[in-house]
């Protein structure tokens, strides 16, 4: 009979460092999925803030396109005062001065040609820092849903554990009803 006992209490220290080592699975792969949950935000709030700043891009390139058309048309107009001035040559300082304003509008126009390109390009990279960004966050929900499914197996997997458990201890009392029933 002191042995029964003794055999007993092993298989409880037994399964009661099996219910400690699956509480401390499940700690972890809560802990895990708290962990990709805050990456899925971190991710999410970098591709807004990157949303925002193509829009600001885009915004500052229509100002700028539109500054670079107000400047083509002066330039046209410049041309033309150029044109007019020089065929009458009775003041060739206004033309030097147009000629100079026209050259002054030149190089404002190159100026804001170059900004135009450096803006395309901005928003070109920022386009694909956000798509890489996309990218992240559709991988990173991809992982969310795996742990998902393993919290759901791991739980179904406690609930067979459950189960085996009663099994075992009912063929326990079975197995004492049995030596009693030997020794009596």
């Amino acid at each position: 009979m002191n042995d029964a006992d003794r055999t007993i209490k092993l298989r409880a220290l037994s399964e009661q460092a099996q219910d400690e080592a699956r509480k401390s699975n499940l700690t972890e792969e809560q802990q895990r999925l708290l962990e990709l949950g805050a990456q899925l935000e971190e991710e999410k709030s970098r591709s807004l803030e990157n949303l925002k700043v193509i829009t600001q891009l885009r915004e500052s390139l229509k100002q700028e396109q539109a500054k670079t058309a107000g400047l083509s048309e002066k330039l046209a107009g410049l041309e033309a005062r150029v044109k007019d001035t020089a065929a009458t040559e009775a003041n060739e300082e206004a033309v030097k001065k147009v000629q100079l304003q026209l050259e002054d509008e030149k190089k404002t126009v190159l100026e804001q040609t170059k900004k135009i390109e450096q803006l395309q390009e901005s928003l070109k990279r920022e386009q694909t820092r956000t798509d890489e960004m996309a990218s992240r966050v559709a991988e990173q929900e991809g992982k969310l849903k795996e742990v998902t499914a393993l919290e759901i197996r791991v739980k179904e997997l406690e609930g067979m554990e459950a189960k085996v458990n009663e099994m075992t201890e009912a063929l326990g009392k079975i197995s004492g009803l049995a030596s009693l029933m030997k020794t009596g």
